[in-house]
């Protein structure tokens, strides 16, 4: 599904040129349930906003069944983010002057879902990360752990095939993180939902197929399919 090949990201930092990824090779099946880990600064969120068509790569070449993200028009990327990908951001990136329902709602109703149908798949949603008491909240009257409940329940709104999850369970207690995580494994399992993970977390390391490990922007261990060019 996914095709990383030979993939660097440079980027300039005041007077410092930064290589955040050095000629990454890496394949993720369809269906996988995987993490990629490493310490600050070894190019995993990088990766993973090349993974979710968010940027492009210095050089390389990034293939989404088949299709080379980067050949893809604006719209094209907005089309592909909207009805195939689901993001779960560490900032959780929700729109602060909507309720936790509206921000799930939003993505629903930008990709052409009736507000009715977006309300109801919404309230599911906050109740599968147990918000159902908060559904009209704005995200200035949550907490942290609330916060990142919402962000994962708009993710998982639209059944997109591959969730992309920077740090997913950072901001939760251990019974909601264990509950998140059950639920990405239900969706991974029933519906072959692609999971890829950006993590220090223990209790999420413990629970994935596969490790794939970043060291100053090279995969130095990941399994199959995963390899430094």
């Amino acid at each position: 599904m996914i095709e990383i090949k030979q993939v660097g990201n440079t980027y300039r930092l005041g007077e410092t040129q930064v290589h955040a990824l050095r000629g990454v090779n890496l394949t993720i099946q369809s269906g996988e349930f995987v993490s990629i880990w490493g310490p600050s600064g070894s190019g995993k969120t990088t990766l993973l906003n090349l993974i979710g068509a968010i940027d492009e790569p210095t050089r390389g070449d990034v293939l989404f069944d088949g299709q080379n993200i980067g050949h893809l028009s604006d719209n094209k990327r907005s089309e592909l983010r909207n009805h195939t990908l689901g993001f779960i951001f560490q900032g959780f990136n929700l729109v602060p002057v909507l309720t936790a329902l509206e921000n799930v709602m939003l993505p629903l109703q930008i990709g052409g879902m009736s507000p009715h149908k977006a309300r109801k798949v919404a309230e599911d949603r906050l109740a599968d990360v147990k918000l159902e008491a908060v559904a009209h909240h704005r995200p200035d009257k949550l907490s942290g752990g609330q916060r990142q409940r919402v962000s994962i329940a708009r993710a998982l709104a639209g059944n997109p095939s591959v969730v992309i999850a920077d740090e997913p369970t950072a901001n939760l207690d251990s019974d909601t993180a264990m509950t998140i995580i059950s639920l990405m494994h239900e969706l991974n399992q029933k519906e072959q939902t692609t999971f890829v993970f950006s993590t220090h977390d223990d209790r999420l390391l413990g629970q994935v197929e596969r490790l794939i490990r970043l060291e100053d922007g090279q995969i130095v261990e990941g399994g199959s399919n995963a390899s430094v060019g």
